[in-house]
């Protein structure tokens, strides 16, 4: 079971990120220190929230990143910093134990839906922890697709396939979810949301994750970064960051009404 949250206080972060550099026409410059359960980068379109999670993973070259998680040693809560980027040491992507669910429907399209699902597990080399692929199918009911390629799959069913391979990553100590919910209808977005949240609880894992969508942020009752340009401008709870864009979702749902 990952570190987080049993052995650490509410003032301690787990992670820490800071990234500095220009990414196409955006001149990033954000330091994050993540102490919440669930996260999230709110912003426009360009404000520079993919390239966050993208850094985290190592996929951004030619920006300054720094990018540590906190690793207590026992339950005393004594333990260190492991630094995964910075000045001294840079792990590959596959060795800092990310869970990472990229935008869009970033599947194989030579492979099953089943052997999608377990390439996350495969590909670190586990022999066991099977059990990881077979909650995530369950968590996301992907039984009756595993047999079909993506071409048969609704743009739905897509994105829930790159979700189920990220929730079976074995001992992921952090999960990253870019736009989780793009092209998943609301029914769907609100009966997943709950389940994913206490299936990261029950493993103490935290996620940190991208979204526009003002009500998946209030659902998800999450600490909300703000970003505009490259820059975080509020930080705090969803209902506090988001205030104003709350009045403006309701009053457009009571116009429709």
């Amino acid at each position: 079971m990952a570190d987080f949250p049993a052995n650490l206080n509410a003032e301690q972060a787990h992670h820490q990120l800071l990234v500095k550099g220009r990414r196409g026409s955006v001149e990033l410059d954000v330091s994050l220190e993540l102490t919440a359960p669930w996260t999230v980068i709110f912003g426009p379109s360009g404000s520079g929230k993919s390239s966050l999670l993208r850094a985290a993973c190592g996929l951004v070259p030619g920006v300054k990143v720094e990018f540590r998680r906190w690793n207590a040693a026992d339950n005393k809560g004594q333990g260190e910093w492991l630094e995964l980027q910075g000045t001294s040491r840079a792990l590959p992507t596959s060795w800092r134990e990310l869970a990472y669910a990229p935008q869009g429907t970033a599947i194989f399209s030579h492979m099953t839906v089943k052997k999608n699902i377990e390439f996350g597990w495969k590909s670190r080399g586990h022999k066991r922890d099977r059990h990881f692929v077979d909650e995530a199918i369950e968590l996301f009911a992907m039984q009756p697709l595993l047999q079909r390629r993506p071409r048969e799959l609704s743009g739905g069913e897509r994105q829930g396939v790159g979700l189920a391979r990220a929730f079976a990553v074995p001992n992921a100590k952090l999960v990253l979810l870019d736009e989780p919910f793009s092209g998943i209808g609301r029914g769907m977005r609100e009966a997943l949301l709950p389940r994913m949240r206490a299936r990261l609880a029950a493993l103490g894992v935290p996620a940190l994750s991208v979204t526009h969508d003002v009500e998946e942020a209030i659902l998800l009752g999450a600490e909300v970064v703000r970003l505009e340009a490259g820059k975080v401008i509020a930080r705090g709870p969803a209902k506090a960051v988001l205030a104003d864009e709350r009045v403006a979702m309701m009053r457009t749902l009571i116009a429709d009404d």
